[in-house]
């Protein structure tokens, strides 16, 4: 009750002296304008009256007495016998210095206590202009990149957020939101948003979602899913006060212990996209998730110009959609639905080498650009060879070579001469070959032709009962035809090798047709062709591997399991030369 009755007087003699003040003002102004008009009339008027003093102004406040600086004590430094003598030196020399941990620690924490300096404000090359300039490579790559969009996007254009369902059924790869969360717009209106009906497949939607002080990140990813999308990434924007700061404890409140400094963006994806694979659609690693900017002190709702040029790295996608954007926003190569600006009426042109003239949207106009960029063909910025090899690309699997590359690779003693590319869809791929000491190379001593009729091969086919019983896994391999095998007498169908398999040797291979084949072998798919000298022929279910338990078998996940560990041979036809 004190408390109060106190902040009510001093409210009210605050408000008494502000009317005080502006009543001397008042007086004065008319003196001054009363004086001018007597000087007018000076010789009528008496000297002595236009020497009358006015009413005196205040003297101004003396200048505040400086601050003692209190006498700082030298610091008291330990001496340290245990330490060699560079550390010890160390030590008397930084007041941060960590001996035990051999670093330096920071007193951005202590600084931010002090003198209200966030710590983010220290980052080094935080600007895009100063970022890469120690990456001459990836600054080529921004350049190029940069170039290459605003050669393949249209003038900005806009639209109000009354006309936004007269966009369907356009299209769009990107769709970026700042939704103006208030008492009248809640997450409720939000996923409600036509959002589905406007986005292509693949699509990729960037939606502000806050702080993460409240429920925010949980309320975005479910607004994600009932538009269709699944949340991929998230990227940060964390603010400097280097301009904006006030000293200590003059933060805005915040509702937890910590001091909220940063905004999420969940980065939602729908359809599907691999960036080892899909190279035409998404450059990955080129910028990073974290951005680092000051915030525009006449408008604190505006989030990073940054984002754009993230988002354009990202995604080569040319139709490109921003919900609840502002006339400051307006950006070439983009749609712009506006919030709570008002869309002008006539064409405004927007500053700056991402503006142009921009005009309002129509619908006819803007998908004959889009159109005209992608050439018939899709609806994104084209990849040059310099961005190809500049940019970041996914690491190889396991060593693997394969890329579905057609024509086999001669083993030792053959070469290639038909059937080249044999893409083995739905076969299995192989991290790393064979993993036995010695390895499995095809030591061809003499010349052996494979046989072309390999259409029940029955690749993938379990091996399950081999020992002992019938092979019912090799009924399939009927019409394998391997003719021509030089000293295997043709083998016209192998339904009939010996169900028995005690042992499984295999009596009707001469032994001399494997010559050239001591300890040599040819996985394929479920089936090892060990030739142990005497047309040994051990079966392995699934390849398994001598020496590591396994062959290294990894199942195609991308379209491209052609079986690298035979070293993409194609099934190709062999000739000696």
């Amino acid at each position: 009750m004190a408390a109060a009755m106190v902040d009510t007087t001093l409210a009210s003699a605050n408000s008494l002296l502000a009317y005080h003040s502006s009543l001397i003002d008042g007086i004065r102004r008319s003196q001054r304008e009363h004086r001018r008009q007597l000087h007018s009339l000076s010789p009528a008027i008496s000297q002595p009256l236009l020497s009358l003093p006015l009413i005196p102004s205040p003297s101004p406040s003396p200048p505040p007495s400086p601050t003692i600086q209190p006498v700082s004590q030298s610091r008291q430094v330990k001496y340290r016998a245990d330490l060699p003598p560079a550390k010890r030196a160390r030590v008397s020399r930084y007041r941060n210095y960590v001996p035990e941990e051999e670093t330096i620690r920071n007193d951005y924490s202590q600084r931010y206590v002090d003198g209200g300096e966030w710590p983010q404000n220290w980052v080094l090359g935080a600007e895009p202009e100063h970022r890469f300039e120690e990456y001459p490579k990836q600054h080529r790559l921004l350049a190029l990149k940069k170039q290459s969009v605003q050669s393949h996007s249209l003038p900005p254009s806009y639209l109000p957020f009354t006309a936004l369902s007269t966009i369907q059924p356009c299209k769009f790869d990107v769709i970026l939101l700042d939704p103006p969360f208030s008492s009248s717009f809640t997450w409720n209106h939000l996923q409600e948003l036509p959002i589905p009906s406007l986005a292509a497949d693949p699509s990729f939607v960037f939606l502000w979602v806050g702080s993460g002080a409240g429920d925010g990140l949980e309320r975005g990813r479910e607004v994600l899913a009932k538009w269709g999308y699944r949340r991929c990434e998230d990227v940060v924007w964390v603010r400097t006060n280097k301009a904006s700061n006030k000293g200590p404890g003059t933060d805005p409140p915040t509702t937890s212990l910590l001091t909220r400094t940063k905004q999420h963006c969940l980065i939602g994806i729908r359809g599907t996209v691999r960036r080892s694979t899909d190279s035409w659609f998404v450059h990955c690693n080129v910028d990073t998730d974290v951005i680092i900017w000051e915030g525009d002190p006449s408008d604190p709702t505006r989030k990073p110009p940054e984002m754009y040029t993230l988002i354009e790295n990202f995604c080569l996608g040319t139709r490109r959609l921003e919900v609840f954007g502002k006339l400051s926003s307006l950006r070439r190569g983009w749609v712009t639905v506006l919030g709570s600006d008002i869309a002008p009426e006539r064409p405004i042109f927007v500053d700056g080498e991402e503006g142009g003239n921009a005009t309002r949207w129509e619908r006819e106009s803007w998908e004959n650009g889009v159109k005209e960029f992608a050439g018939g063909g899709k609806f994104v910025v084209p990849m040059t060879s310099d961005i190809d090899a500049l940019r970041p690309k996914s690491p190889v699997r396991g060593g693997s070579t394969n890329n579905g590359s057609s024509g086999g690779v001669p083993l030792s003693g053959g070469t290639p001469a038909g059937i080249g590319g044999v893409n083995m869809m739905n076969g299995v791929r192989f991290n790393n070959g064979v993993r036995q000491g010695g390895g499995f190379g095809m030591e061809m001593g003499v010349g052996m032709p494979m046989g072309m009729g390999m259409n029940s091969l029955g690749m993938g086919v379990g091996v399950d009962g081999m020992m002992g019983g019938g092979w019912p896994g090799m009924q399939v391999m009927g019409n394998m035809g391997m003719t021509g095998m030089e000293g295997m007498g043709g083998m016209p169908g192998m339904n009939g090798m010996n169900p028995g398999m005690n042992g499984m040797n295999v009596p009707m291979m001469d032994p001399q047709a494997m010559q050239g084949m001591n300890g040599q072998g040819m996985g394929m798919n479920g089936m090892m062709m060990a030739g142990q000298g005497g047309g040994f022929m051990p079966m392995f279910n699934g390849m398994g591997g001598w020496g590591d338990g396994q062959f290294g078998m990894d199942g195609g996940w991308d379209g491209s399991g052609m079986m690298p560990g035979m070293g993409g041979m194609g099934m190709g036809q062999w000739t000696n030369y």
